[in-house]
């Protein structure tokens, strides 16, 4: 993660964690469906850190998100190895996840202003 700290250290924030690692996951299923150890490649991008992070946290998440059907999952029959289970998001975790983004927008337009009134007044001293 940000910051040097891996996912779940610390105190609090727990739940705001766990709703970035689900938004994030959710980004990247929408753009294809994954199994765990690519989708944990994937949240790199994200700022994740795949050897601070344990996997029963990501298939935890996983997991969440099929009990609240945005995800499904199925196991790949195609496998060379041993089967994986792939995940894909719903009609409903895409309309959640529009959802989402746009709250992250509005909030970002919200914290854009309070910046902007808060450097106004600095520059005005």
């Amino acid at each position: 993660m940000p910051g040097g700290r891996g996912f779940g250290q610390g105190r609090g924030g727990g739940r705001r964690k766990m709703f970035f690692l689900e938004s994030c996951l959710l980004v990247l299923l929408h753009r294809e469906p994954g199994y765990g150890y690519s989708l944990m490649d994937g949240l790199r991008e994200f700022g994740f850190e795949a050897d601070q992070m344990d996997i029963s946290i990501l298939y935890r998440a996983l997991r969440d998100l099929e009990t609240a059907e945005l995800v499904v999952s199925s196991w790949d029959e195609n496998s060379l190895g041993p089967q994986r289970r792939m995940y894909t998001i719903t009609p409903l975790g895409e309309t959640t996840l529009a959802g989402w983004v746009e709250s992250l927008r509005q909030r970002r337009r919200e914290l854009e202003a309070l910046e902007a009134a808060y450097d106004a007044v600095r520059s005005g001293k």
